[in-house]
């Protein structure tokens, strides 16, 4: 028999009880095995050296062991960048059979995300997503939900496709939509039954950043007990990344300052007579302690029905902009959206954004309409023509030769930099005590070698090999993919 009330389009089944959530307007989905530890510093930033290292204990069969957690990031990464990550996530895995690609204009992305949508915003957004994009992450005891197993793994997170005012590179277009496309592997691990978990994205970027994380934290603890016991120096600075270098008790200031936060949402609640955050704190030892946390009422209320995209499920789609810039009209995109998957109709809309935008070699125009052009394709299930692969691939190359001019062009003025300092630093050996000795030492000989094979510039032609001899010797001084990393340099140099 049929349900009564039959589930609208574009909104996902009921999660398992687990995961249900009163009714939201935006939901992030975040991977339960990355929640273990902070993905990086609170501060911020890049590292000197581009990765950040963290540990977490779990239990086994055979008692419990450590996991080490490595994300390296060229960029570093922002505290903005955790939120773009989960929720763009949920925007992908919250429609029917998910796509491990999102395409969405930026305005969408920026307006799911509730965040602003001036200029700048998409300069921000566009530099996360990058810094999302270089950074990778590993772990020597992740629990793989798919093989129920703890595995040493490492992946990254997503690529990104964004397309250029005219087909030409350089400046993104706004206008149009943004690719993102998931790792597999993460991908997978964020779909299985046990490896994910739901929240009201809302809440989550309502608060402070070391208040979303211990949020997602405990809305996953909180499943298994409704107490909660974590040591405070661990939680601190693995768990939410403030600086391990920072005196515990002043990281224990700043966790009481989430937890007034989370108290303020009833996400968390003081236990029976207590009156202060600071009453959840228990001193095990000196310099030891423990917070415990009491599941509030937030998530004690009834659960109601997932109110997200039911009203306006069509208008809320990803899609839906994309498809009616190209001229379909509103019963079309409902058609299409409903009885075509997500992954041709996505193909479809790149290929006729293509034709519409860039002008591409060998296609030979619409017959009758970019929206005719675009249904004909989804819904007869036509291969992506000929032109469209080689445009593609006249893109990327164009992609290739742009970067690769750039990445020449900021090596060569990197090299002259390596060159300057080499040179200041060996001019300052040379003035030193050491150096002048050194000097004295070597030149003395080369003198007299030089007073038979080069008499007419003996002193010029001793100093220079005298200092040559020097700089080869006993002079150091980093080599240049050395000195290139102290200076944050994250591409790989492409001139040797």
């Amino acid at each position: 028999m049929a349900s009564p009330h039959p589930q609208p389009v574009g909104t996902v089944a009921h999660p398992p009880k687990r995961y249900r959530l009163p009714g939201i307007e935006r939901e992030g989905i975040a991977q339960l095995s990355l929640l273990e530890t902070a993905l990086w510093p609170l501060q911020g930033g890049t590292l000197a050296t581009h990765a950040f290292e963290t540990t977490y204990a779990y239990a086994t069969r055979v008692g419990r062991k450590q996991a080490t957690v490595t994300v390296r990031a060229a960029l570093g990464l922002q505290p903005i960048d955790e939120l773009v990550l989960w929720g763009l996530l949920g925007a992908t895995l919250s429609w029917k059979d998910p796509d491990p690609v999102l395409l969405a204009t930026p305005y969408w992305l920026l307006k799911h995300l509730g965040l602003a949508t001036g200029g700048s915003q998409y300069a921000e957004l566009r530099d996360s997503l990058l810094r999302l994009a270089v950074a990778s992450y590993q772990n020597t005891g992740f629990y793989n939900p798919e093989t129920q197993e703890h595995e040493f793994t490492a992946f990254q997170f997503l690529s990104m496709f964004l397309p250029t005012v005219g087909g030409v590179g350089e400046t993104v277009d706004n206008e149009r939509c943004w690719r993102i496309e998931w790792n597999p592997a993460f991908f997978r691990f964020c779909r299985a039954s046990g490896g994910n978990m739901l929240f009201d994205l809302d809440l989550y970027r309502a608060l402070t950043p070391a208040s979303r994380r211990l949020f997602l934290k405990l809305k996953d603890r909180f499943w298994r007990s409704k107490r909660v016991f974590l040591n405070v120096d661990d939680l601190t600075s693995s768990g939410l990344g403030f600086s391990a270098s920072r005196p515990l008790r002043k990281r224990k200031y700043d966790l009481t300052n989430c937890i007034g936060e989370l108290l303020e949402h009833q996400v968390i609640e003081l236990g029976k007579g207590q009156t202060h955050p600071k009453e959840l704190f228990l001193k095990r030892g000196k310099g030891s302690y423990v917070v415990v946390f009491y599941e509030g009422e937030y998530f004690r209320r009834p659960t109601a029905e997932r109110a997200i995209r039911q009203k306006n499920a069509i208008a809320d789609d990803p899609l839906h902009e994309p498809l009616r810039n190209i001229g379909v009209d509103g019963p079309a995109i409902r058609r299409l959206l409903q009885h075509h998957g997500r992954g041709i109709v996505q193909r479809w809309v790149r290929i006729t954004e293509a034709a519409l935008h860039e002008q591409p070699k060998g296609f030979a125009g619409f017959r009758v309409s970019p929206a005719a052009f675009l249904i004909d394709g989804i819904q007869n299930k036509r291969t992506p023509p000929d032109w469209f692969h080689a445009h593609e691939k006249r893109q990327e190359k164009r992609r290739w030769e742009h970067e690769h001019a750039a990445a020449v062009h900021d090596d060569s003025q990197l090299r002259r930099s390596y060159e300057q300092e080499c040179a200041a630093a060996l001019q300052s050996y040379l003035e030193s005590v050491e150096g002048r000795a050194k000097y004295e030492q070597t030149i003395e000989p080369l003198r007299a070698l030089y007073q038979v094979t080069e008499p007419h510039r003996v002193e010029g032609a001793a100093h220079e090999a005298a200092v040559a001899r020097l700089a080869r010797l006993d002079f150091h001084f980093p080599d240049y993919a050395a000195w290139a990393l102290t200076k944050g340099v994250s591409r790989n140099l492409q001139v040797a």
